[in-house]
């Protein structure tokens, strides 16, 4: 008998994500390491092989972990303060006025209350798109088990477009910019056994000059990684982009000659025709949020084109943004949001079937990621990265067709997960982390940012608090 050192049994759906997109039912996984070893019904996988851990499924649905490709860690802690606020407003008065206050040990227990948030969503992989803590959001990723890309933000204009910086925000020269992003790759290469990938990342277009962009685009090509930024997220940034620059944010990029296979592309939900096909051009993937769209009053799902850019092969994945934009992480719900919108702004209700939602959730985020070759899919010799939920619930049954029940009818929140091969969450208590320390901390903390930077009076309850 084969020896692992995990078994997964009695699985009564096992979504694989495979070539063939397999669901296996009665199915199990055979874990050694933070490899699949074997993938198969249980009564095969029971007979060949012995485990030091058997994690019974019966009754759930299994799929690959979640990839969420667009989170904010720092801004965890700052969840309320950026409420009804239009697009000048949310980024220069509230989101950079709450960074003035952080401090590196906040950003430190953001991140830990971003990924323990996460991890209940079932994700087991995420892209944070830049901030001035990348070493905090390693140090917490050392804590929970997650895998995640990481970057230094990078922008180097106070005086945008969209509005002036405020006072004690971080803005760095050009060349600080440079150097600072370049010292975070150099520094968390290899991190963590490898489960942290450093990328490059530009904060927001309109913040950065054309020689930092085309920097930024070099050194992401020249050390083989991912670059990483916001663009075409609003009708008030894609017009601005145009008075300045004459073009809109994707197309200047283009005239920058800072355009890419290895680029995420978040929001996009104002990407014009030409864009899309430059996306399509230049093989750039996109991380569609929903659910900011519709916090933030984007018009995102009305007038964007993500059907379109699938049809076309365009990699499109999810996100769910930050707590002061989307107000969540979880990519469950992004997954409802993404085809429902879809469906009302076409009035057809056979786009963005739940099928097509369940491989942006995976395999594109994956392809997002750069990390196709081992997450995304659960087949043999790829990471073990699984999300376990629980279908004997009452929103669940009865389950006829378990993909559509887990993109129409799932509330989000996992049963069991596993990165790299260790249970991070088992029978819904998260084991990698101190859920009760993270949340006491969190509210200490983010009542202070919220006094100190004076937002907390701007979002009380509009009602008497007696």
């Amino acid at each position: 008998m084969k020896t692992a050192d995990i078994l997964i049994r009695d699985v009564d759906w096992l979504v694989t994500m495979d070539g063939e997109r397999r669901i296996i039912t009665d199915g199990a996984v055979a874990i050694a390491g933070d490899r699949i070893v074997a993938i198969g019904k249980t009564s095969d996988l029971a007979a060949d092989y012995s485990a030091d851990k058997v994690i019974s499924a019966a009754g759930k649905l299994a799929v690959p972990g979640l990839i969420d490709t667009h989170v904010h860690s720092s801004q965890q802690l700052g969840r309320g303060l950026a409420d009804e606020c239009d697009i000048s407003k949310h980024l220069l008065e509230r989101l950079y006025g709450y960074e003035t206050k952080l401090m590196d040990e906040d950003a430190y227990w953001a991140a830990m209350g971003a990924q323990l948030e996460m991890i209940r969503a079932g994700t087991t992989c995420f892209i944070d798109p830049g901030s001035h803590f990348p070493d905090e959001t390693v140090r917490a990723m050392g804590q929970s088990g997650m895998r995640g890309i990481v970057a230094r933000t990078a922008l180097d204009i106070t005086a945008t477009e969209i509005g002036q910086m405020p006072a004690g925000m971080t803005v760095n020269s050009t060349d600080e910019a440079i150097a600072n992003a370049v010292a975070t790759v150099e520094k968390h290469r290899g991190a963590l056994d490898g489960r942290v990938r450093p990328w490059f990342s530009l904060r927001i277009l309109s913040g950065c000059s054309d020689r930092l962009i085309q920097e930024i685009k070099r050194l992401s090509d020249d050390y083989k990684t991912g670059m990483i930024l916001h663009a075409c997220q609003s009708r008030d940034e894609v017009a601005a982009a145009r008075m300045k620059h004459g073009v809109p944010e994707v197309e200047r990029l283009d005239r920058l000659g800072a355009c890419g296979s290895n680029m995420v592309l978040i929001h996009m939900g104002w990407a014009s025709p030409k864009e899309i096909v430059l996306c399509m051009k230049h093989d750039m993937k996109i991380s569609c949020t929903p659910s900011t769209g519709y916090r933030l009053a984007f018009g995102s799902m009305e007038f964007g084109r993500f059907p379109e850019m699938l049809e076309l092969g365009i990699t499109v994945a999810l996100g769910s943004d930050g707590a002061m934009s989307s107000n969540y992480l979880d990519i469950v719900r992004e997954m409802f949001l993404v085809s429902g919108g879809a469906k009302s702004q076409r009035l057809d209700p056979t786009i963005m079937p739940p099928e097509t939602v369940l491989e942006m959730a995976t395999l594109n985020g994956a392809k997002a990621a750069q990390w196709e070759d081992e997450i995304g899919a659960l087949e043999v010799g790829k990471k073990a990265d699984i999300a376990i939920f629980e279908t004997r619930l009452v929103e669940w049954r009865p389950v006829l067709n378990p993909i559509a029940n887990f993109v129409y009818c799932c509330r989000g929140g996992a049963d069991t997960v596993l990165c790299d091969g260790r249970v991070l969450m088992e029978s819904g208590t998260v084991i990698s982390l101190d859920e009760e320390l993270i949340l006491a901390e969190g509210q200490t903390r983010a009542e202070r940012i919220g006094t100190e930077s004076g937002l907390w009076d701007k979002i009380k309850p509009k009602w008497p608090v007696i």
